[in-house]
């Protein structure tokens, strides 16, 4: 079963995002507490809707990941139509980072050829894995590889 949790906020000053209190809420599953995001308040309503819908998305994945944005709800749906269009990450190198504090993997990043950014927040370290050799198919040019390793994956 999978709960959320909102903790005792903390003030943001930075001049980008600051001037608001940040609610950070986390992700509870087998007793373990994992980082989702944080809540700002005050903040918009439609932002406030987006912070649910992330929610609802991570138990329809029984907490394995959640879109923050882009188009496909799947990465390995989306990883399959950058392999089928032969597209390239606008920065490979920093597709995606791993937080070990927060037991997390950030999937993010943009196409080349296309105006399409992404980004998920994994948690699950199986899907972790196929995701980054997925992406290193993708960045050696191994189309057909991929797209092979990927419908694996979306069987399993």
């Amino acid at each position: 079963m999978i709960e959320f949790i909102e903790k005792e906020p903390w003030y943001d000053s930075s001049p980008f995002t600051g001037g608001c209190n940040m609610y950070p809420i986390f992700m509870v599953k087998d007793g373990n507490e994992f980082f989702m995001f944080n809540r700002r308040e005050p903040d918009d309503k439609w932002k406030l809707e987006e912070g649910e819908l992330r929610k609802k998305h991570l138990v329809s994945t029984d907490g394995a990941y959640f879109k923050f944005y882009g188009i496909y709800d799947s990465p390995f749906e989306m990883l399959k139509e950058i392999s089928e269009r032969k597209h390239h990450f606008v920065e490979p190198e920093d597709t995606y980072c791993y937080s070990i504090k927060n037991r997390l993997l950030d999937f993010h990043g943009n196409r080349k050829e296309v105006s399409a950014a992404f980004h998920y927040r994994i948690y699950d370290s199986d899907i972790a894995k196929m995701i980054k050799k997925a992406v290193e198919f993708l960045n050696d040019e191994k189309f057909t590889e991929c797209e092979k390793f990927i419908s694996e994956c979306i069987k399993a």
